[in-house]
């Protein structure tokens, strides 16, 4: 049994009271059942008992009482030690012989004056030592048992303390984990925003080059209008309504840019409106699906944007119609692997995320999200 001294010193302070009171219940129950005990012996043996006998044990039952600090700041200063047993355990004999010798210096003078008042003879003191011969194995064993007592009450304390700290401290690493997981979902969308705006104001600059002012200027104002939403909202997740809202926006400033080379369709089923989504988490995969299916080819093409429910998820996909998806010819950018990423972040591995082949052709992002979360 080991502790470190300032547990200890905290556990007394903090249970001083009741650690007193227990001391008082625990003799007091005792000297309760021995003397139930010896009153049931008299009985049996039809003898009444003696007024000085009852007085002697009452007096050796307030004494014990007494010395039971005194043997608690023995078995704390001098703990039991697993290394070192049993040269602790005899340190303790000793121990319990010292306190058993003090018990009976204080005993026997004043059952001696008892005695003197109550039937006017005084025995002397070699008398007693006999008592002492016989009564000293129970003593011995009534030191160990408070010892015993003692280091049970200090292992459940230390047993509990261990459990609160480990409880604070598996809370405090769930609020560490959260801060730092709110605090990489809060870059990984600062990180989409330069992104998103350098590939804008490359465009925007390519317009006023071709001499397009008033498509740049239209593409500025859309600019405008859709960072101030965006700017407007700090959470991670918003309705997949104001997704669409927000993705519309960019899809104007896209329209403004490729004209009828862009066509866009929209298959949002109504019931997935109000769930709520990771914000800006559909726009990287419309501009990676304009990339590689609008940008690099001559033809008119089309972009596909649905949303529905399944198996309890929200799946949304962006489609577009261009070359066919060839994953090992593939190279994730930002945009991707950042939804990657925040995906992850926000719903562990409640989430998924594939790039595969369209239905007919080019490619298709599908995004699945438990509802529950």
């Amino acid at each position: 049994m080991t502790a470190r001294p300032t547990e200890l010193r905290e556990f007394l302070k903090e249970n001083r009271k009741q650690i007193l009171l227990s001391i008082f219940l625990f003799w007091l129950i005792f000297a309760v059942l021995v003397a139930v005990e010896d009153k049931l012996a008299l009985r049996l043996a039809n003898e009444k008992s003696d007024p000085l006998d009852q007085l002697q044990y009452i007096i050796r039952w307030v004494l014990w009482t007494l010395l039971t600090p005194f043997i608690i700041f023995l078995a704390i200063r001098f703990p039991v030690r697993s290394t070192f047993v049993i040269r602790d355990l005899i340190k303790h004999f000793f121990f319990a012989l010292l306190v058993v010798a003090i018990e009976f210096s204080m005993e026997i003078p004043v059952i001696r004056y008892a005695t003197l008042r109550m039937t006017g003879l005084i025995h002397p003191i070699s008398d007693y030592a006999a008592i002492f011969i016989l009564k000293l194995n129970i003593y011995l064993l009534l030191y160990f048992l408070v010892v015993g007592t003692t280091y049970l009450v200090l292992y459940i304390d230390s047993d509990r303390r261990s459990r609160l700290l480990a409880q604070e401290a598996e809370l405090s690493n769930r609020q560490l984990q959260a801060q730092l997981s709110a605090a990489k979902l809060r870059f990984l969308k600062m990180q989409l925003d330069p992104h998103f705006l350098f590939n804008t104001h490359h465009a925007i600059v390519s317009l006023m080059l071709d001499k397009k002012n008033e498509q740049a200027i239209q593409m500025l104002t859309k600019l405008s209008e859709l960072l101030r939403l965006s700017l407007e909202d700090s959470e991670q997740t918003v309705p997949l309504e104001k997704e669409i809202h927000l993705l519309k926006l960019y899809l104007d400033i896209q329209q403004i840019r490729f004209s009828d080379r862009l066509r866009i369709l929209f298959d949002v089923h109504p019931e997935t409106l109000m769930l709520p989504v990771p914000s800006f988490i559909l726009q990287p995969l419309v501009e990676n699906a304009i990339k590689h299916g609008i940008a690099i080819s001559s033809q008119a093409g089309t972009i596909s944007i649905a949303s529905k429910m399944e198996n309890n998820n929200l799946v949304l996909s962006v489609e577009n119609d261009g070359r066919i998806f060839h994953g090992r010819d593939f190279t994730e950018g930002i945009g991707i692997s950042n939804t990657r990423e925040r995906l992850f972040q926000l719903y562990k591995t409640g989430s998924d995320f594939n790039l595969t082949n369209g239905k007919h052709s080019g490619a298709m992002a599908v995004i699945t999200i438990p509802i529950s979360q």
